[in-house]
């Protein structure tokens, strides 16, 4: 059931670009308000996460939404990174609620790497549907971020004329726009979503709609640009365009998958550098935006439920794909063929690692979990457009695999974007997405 904000605007802050997305709920039905916007990111402004250049970043936003026209003002926004974000699902001896609030703050201590009196926090047991309420564990989802990312978020949000309803977490924004508003089957399986971005990928596993796993890996789009980069002797600018306008995995085939010679450590997959979290009463939206001090408000989490990105660029990102009949209808040109063999050729080495440690993040889940079985893995962010990518994933880790759409079943207006587009984008903006519906879905 609907909770507060029911006409939102999503805001995903990225070291690339800056996603936005306008839903509002009408009934029982969600619906799209514009276009959803891809905008780019000033150079050296957003770094691991953090903002450091907050004028710029205002004033990118200021810029996306004049062009967009939204007609919102009220925001809930993403945070993640590299260094200033913790989000993780840890296992503890069962108690009650009251013991559970001490217990987590010496866990926080234990195993965060900030120092405890500069950190935002919040934690929720997660009731995994495959264990019993009699066992002697339990699993909670714990998130950590730094007071002054968080601050800074909110400051240039509100430096942007919009008022910040919360600030939330990729995981559980993916989870929403995904699981919860995606195939009725979704919500009573298991499965994987795994969100490409930037710097990083983000794994996470949904149990009956219930985040259960969350690793981050480093191998995302910068590694693949790299390795473009590599393979053709390209400067890295010229390497991200070859990769986003030639990368074609469709007749591709991988690298023989090896046998496993190690179990994932524990160590290795508890610090998931892109995060969770949400900043959270609807009431403090209000108070944030006439605050003078900051720092007082952003001191608690809420998450009241129970997870980064390299969208292409806006004017290729929002540019419906090009009907394929009318490609076929004239010969490729060689030297078309020639780049494209050479760049998706590049690209089998970084996509084996990542289908290699997709595969063993739910090979250690199932460890766990008594080898529950997965039901389907999703792609998002804006590298899971590359055509024939889900195949050659899919074909590496044996799940069935596909491209997620965060719009499947979002009401829109064909005269503001057409499917063709939404479903193009889509996978940037699945964060945005998520965001939005935070307080629209139960």
């Amino acid at each position: 059931m609907a909770r507060g904000a029911t006409h939102v605007l999503g805001l995903d802050i990225g070291t690339q670009t800056i996603k936005a997305v306008e839903l509002r709920l009408s009934g029982q039905d969600v619906v799209l308000r514009g276009r959803p916007v891809v905008y780019q990111t000033p150079p050296n402004s957003v770094v691991g996460g953090r903002i450091v250049d907050d004028v710029a970043v205002r004033d990118a936003i200021l810029d996306a939404l004049s062009e967009s026209r939204f007609g919102v003002k009220k925001a809930i926004v993403s945070v993640g990174g590299d260094t200033d974000v913790v989000v993780r699902i840890a296992e503890m001896p069962r108690m009650e609620p009251k013991e559970l609030d001490d217990a987590v703050q010496w866990e926080l201590d234990r195993q965060t790497p900030f120092p405890i009196d500069q950190v935002v926090y919040d934690f929720q047991p997660v009731e995994h549907p495959g264990v019993g309420p009699e066992s002697e564990n339990m699993e909670v989802l714990l998130a950590v971020a730094q007071e002054d990312m968080v601050n800074a978020h909110a400051e240039t949000v509100m430096a942007a004329k919009l008022t910040p309803v919360a600030i939330d977490v990729e995981p559980l924004a993916l989870g929403r726009a995904l699981i919860e508003m995606g195939d009725e089957t979704l919500m009573q399986t298991t499965v994987v979503i795994v969100h490409i971005g930037h710097t990083s990928s983000l794994i996470s596993i949904f149990c009956q709609g219930q985040p259960v796993f969350i690793r981050a890996i480093p191998t995302a789009g910068e590694a693949f640009t790299t390795a473009v980069r590599q393979a053709m002797q390209l400067g890295q600018d010229d390497a991200e365009r070859a990769k986003k306008q030639f990368a074609d995995m469709t007749h591709v085939e991988g690298l023989e998958p090896e046998e496993d010679e190690y179990e994932v450590e524990s160590d290795m997959l508890d610090h998931a550098t892109d995060s969770v979290f949400e900043l959270s009463d609807s009431e403090m939206a209000e108070e944030l935006a006439h605050a003078d001090d900051i720092d007082e408000m952003a001191t608690r989490l809420d998450v009241d439920a129970l997870a980064y990105e390299l969208p292409p660029e806006p004017d290729t990102a929002l540019t419906p794909p090009p009907d394929a009949a009318a490609e076929q209808s004239e010969p490729e040109p060689d030297e078309v063929r020639w780049a494209r063999d050479h760049v998706s050729d590049a690209l089998v080495d970084p996509l084996s690692e990542l289908a290699t440690e997709i595969r063993r993040s739910v090979q250690h889940y199932q460890r766990q979990h008594r080898n529950e079985q997965i039901s389907r893995l999703l792609i998002s962010g804006g590298s899971a457009v590359i055509p024939g990518l889900s195949n050659f994933l899919e074909a590496e880790i044996g799940i069935q695999t596909e491209v997620a759409n965060p719009f499947k079943n979002v009401e829109s207006d064909p005269d503001d974007a057409s499917d063709a587009y939404l479903q193009n984008v889509g996978p940037a903006v699945a964060i945005a997405v998520g965001l939005a519906l935070r307080d629209m879905t139960d």
